[in-house]
């Protein structure tokens, strides 16, 4: 060999891309009824391991794993009773440029794709996107996220008992694991988590021309109008940002509150959260209800954006203990904080609250703009033009008025960001289309007698004020 040669390591996965690569004709001509049947005995196997992965979640994070396997079954049912009408060719529009040719979309699987999970609800988003990737033909290597490797386990557990193991191959391991596997040349590369590691995958993808599906947060507001009902406004503002403890992708980061209404609703919401996670005044750590942080470390950083707030001059109005070794983050609302502060930019992914006071409608608008696009945007009003005039006047994957978080999990709505907080689309029939790749295709008659009309030159003399007549405006 040459002494100047580069040394090209072998990738440690190549064998397992080669696999599901060998595979993925095979599967592109499965039937509907054949994706369906995979798609039934992928629940089957998460409902026999209900209490293994019940348990897995309580012992990552505080809370019954079965929790977070509510959405599987209605959406697997969703798909599996529309899969043959979507599969089928999707007809268009006739159109004069067709010249009476035939037309129409012809759906079919991206082919090999990379499923790069996260950790706050490790088995609901390792299988959801899943069950589009399956629903669409393709063949799948996915690697659950190592934060939460008792779930990670469980995951590869549901593919194994699922008869699923050549079809998905699961992958454990920490992020040099993820790294290697974005070397590959995958199709299709599907991620969710955070920004920082979201741009990598970006980068990763463009050396190979994969498509990308991102998922990835964000701060999402929650205007608080004078017109609130304080008393549901607070309610479910305590109730949804404290799922999961706050690790939530769609979680209301920060209120932007009326001035007018603001110490009135600061307080019913303290009283709603001490009413749901401290009813008896025995502490918030010691709630059943309240789950806890992943690790120390996710701790340590939601510690570190208090005290970097707190000693920049927010004000805490709630909470603001931390027990790193408890992975225990109290029920925090901070006020006074400003744009100096890092928890102004950086999503919380915790307990903790920001409160922000506006005059005007306009003002909270502004507010907004001062950062990214946000997953989640909501509104809670009593006045139907005030909820479509914030609609119309901001940006975000989704929104919810009088509510927050609702919108995931809808199998009619497409689900994810914009920019910043994501790319692409999950759920439904969007999931379908999202690891799809929709191929134009226009048909001529068999039989060349029927077809229609070809030009050919020469041209007569004629063909130049035709095409004058065609270019006329409307």
């Amino acid at each position: 060999m040459n002494q100047y040669s580069p040394v090209v390591e072998a990738n440690p996965y190549q064998d397992i891309f080669d696999r599901l690569q060998a595979r993925a004709p095979a599967l592109a001509r499965t039937t509907a009824a054949e994706r369906i049947a995979k798609l039934r005995a992928l629940y089957q196997a998460v409902y026999e391991l209900r209490a293994e992965i019940g348990q897995a979640g309580h012992d990552e994070l505080g809370m019954d794993g079965k929790m977070h396997l509510i959405p599987l079954k209605g959406e697997i049912d969703f798909f599996c009773e529309r899969l043959e009408g979507w599969m089928g060719n999707e007809a268009v529009e006739d159109v004069p440029a067709l010249m009476g040719r035939k037309a129409y979309i012809h759906w079919e699987p991206k082919g090999v794709v990379l499923h790069l999970s996260t950790w706050n609800s490790p088995v609901l988003i390792s299988l959801s996107p899943l069950i589009s990737m399956i629903a669409s033909g393709n063949a799948v290597a996915l690697k659950p996220s190592e934060v939460a490797p008792l779930s990670a386990e469980m995951v590869r557990q549901v593919i194994e008992k699922a008869g699923l193991a050549d079809d998905v191959a699961v992958i454990t391991g920490g992020p040099d694991v993820a790294q290697a596997l974005l070397k590959l040349p995958f199709n299709h590369i599907c991620y969710v988590g955070n920004n920082r590691v979201g741009r990598l995958v970006m980068e990763a993808a463009a050396q190979h021309f994969a498509g990308v599906t991102l998922e990835m947060g964000g701060k999402n507001p929650a205007v608080i109008e004078r017109d609130a009902d304080l008393d549901d406004a607070a309610g479910k503002i305590a109730f949804v940002r404290h799922l999961i403890a706050g690790q939530v992708c769609l979680c209301p980061d920060y209120l932007l509150v009326h001035e007018s209404i603001k110490d009135a609703y600061v307080a019913k919401l303290i009283e709603k959260i001490t009413a749901f996670y401290n009813p008896n005044g025995e502490g918030f750590q010691a709630s059943a209800d309240l789950p806890r942080i992943v690790n120390e470390r996710h701790t340590l950083r939601i510690k570190a954006l208090i005290d970097d707030a707190v000693g920049k001059g927010a004000r805490i109005l709630m909470g603001g203990e931390v027990d790193p070794a408890a992975k225990y983050v109290a029920p925090t609302i901070l006020d006074n904080v400003t744009e100096d502060m890092e928890i102004f930019q950086e999503e919380v992914f915790g307990p903790v609250l920001t409160i922000h006071a506006f005059a005007t409608r306009e003002d909270a608008v502004r507010e907004i703009a001062k950062r990214p696009k946000p997953l989640g945007l909501y509104i809670f009003t009593q006045d139907r033009e005030t909820a479509d005039w914030y609609i119309d006047h901001t940006r975000s994957g989704s929104a919810a008025v009088n509510n927050a978080a609702i919108q995931a999990n809808v199998a009619t709505l497409p689900f994810g960001g914009s920019n910043h907080s994501g790319i692409g689309r999950l759920g439904g029939k969007a999931g379908f289309q999202e690891f799809s790749n929709g191929r134009a295709v226009v048909e001529d008659a068999l039989d060349p007698a029927q077809g229609a009309p070809m030009f050919y030159p020469p041209f007569p003399a004629e063909a130049a004020a035709y095409v004058d007549f065609l270019l006329i405006p409307n």
